[in-house]
């Protein structure tokens, strides 16, 4: 029963992504070769800040570009939603957005075809802030109906804990102990600079002012995508390889228990970086072997890393000594 009740969540998630950039890419379609005579040759395209064009396009160039990003909306955003079906809060809020971009970018499409219908110089084209407001309000809309429409799982999935008889290091109550590693990530840097090029893009088009959340954050994105992870007396610390700060420490005051175990970014987190879910969160730089920590307060804190297993066994060591400390043994 739990099984098919998590494929009819699953469905109803995929419908929530799908169908918007469907019907989207249908209704931008279908306004294009309803108004495409009364259309000028070189259309408007863009329309700036005051509302007045200022870029330009041929028409089968702007269907061809509307279509395709609407298609690569669906396309994208469902892949992810079928990826993170474990991870049930997540999955809800990508299938919402997917849907929610979708009805945003597919409201203003159809205006700006609109707006150069019955015009014969695409530089006079004009559209009206009141549509950005309802392509804002319409979005508004779809999240308020796409998260209900996902439905709750009737089970939550937990992430796996760790074993009853987690290994230690043999470890003298003197010696003195610590591991180091440095990890990184693929995907990250790929994606910082693939966010700088779009910022120097709509920079270049349409303003440095909108450009600038894009090249802060795949400057950020580019540089944040290392970690030295450290096991010693302090805990576990997690730096940024190029920069101190920000630094993360979870104290041995605060581990029940370590272990390891593998890990996927979109199964289990829903993406690469920092990331947050129910009852854990963790350092997440790629697929593969992570060091799982169990902490006093019952969730997990995990770190993917190479050799994650000494880690895990030198932290288990340390936590059994501080707790030894602790209680005046």
């Amino acid at each position: 029963m739990p099984q098919s009740r998590s494929a009819y969540v699953n469905a109803r998630r995929l419908a929530v992504s799908l169908v918007p950039p469907l019907i989207a890419a249908a209704v931008v379609l279908t306004v294009f070769l309803s108004v495409r005579d009364r259309l000028p040759g070189r259309i408007a395209s863009h329309i700036g800040p005051g509302g007045n064009a200022d870029g330009y396009s041929g028409q089968g160039s702007f269907l061809a570009a509307a279509l395709g990003v609407l298609l690569g909306v669906g396309a994208l955003f469902g892949a992810l939603v079928h990826r993170m079906r474990p991870n049930d809060d997540g999955q809800r809020v990508v299938a919402v957005i997917g849907g929610a971009v979708a009805v945003f970018t597919g409201w203003l499409a159809t205006a700006v075809l609109l707006a150069n219908t019955g015009v014969d110089d695409a530089s006079s084209v004009t559209l009206p802030g009141t549509q950005a407001a309802f392509a804002f309000g319409a979005t508004a809309l779809y999240a308020a109906v796409g998260w209900p429409a996902c439905g709750k799982a009737e089970e939550a999935e937990t992430i796996p804990g760790s074993s009853a008889d987690a290994s230690r290091l043999a470890l003298g109550d003197s010696e003195i102990a610590g591991w180091t590693r440095v990890a990184g990530s693929r995907v990250l840097p790929v994606t910082g600079l693939l966010l700088l090029a779009a910022g120097v893009v709509v920079g270049f088009t349409a303003g440095w002012l909108p450009a600038l959340p894009l090249l802060v954050t795949g400057v950020l994105m580019a540089l944040l995508t290392g970690a030295r992870v450290t096991a010693d007396r302090r805990g576990l610390t997690v730096t940024p390889s190029i920069v101190p700060w920000p630094r993360l420490n979870v104290p041995l005051r605060k581990i029940a228990e370590a272990d390891h175990r593998a890990v996927s970014p979109l199964r289990d987190f829903g993406g690469w970086g920092y990331r947050i879910r129910p009852g854990a969160s963790g350092i997440v730089l790629r697929s593969g072997d992570a060091i799982s920590v169990r902490l006093t307060t019952g969730s997990e804190f995990v770190v993917t890393v190479d050799d994650a297993a000494t880690a895990a066994a030198l932290l288990n060591t340390l936590a059994d000594r501080e707790r030894r400390t602790a209680a005046g043994g």
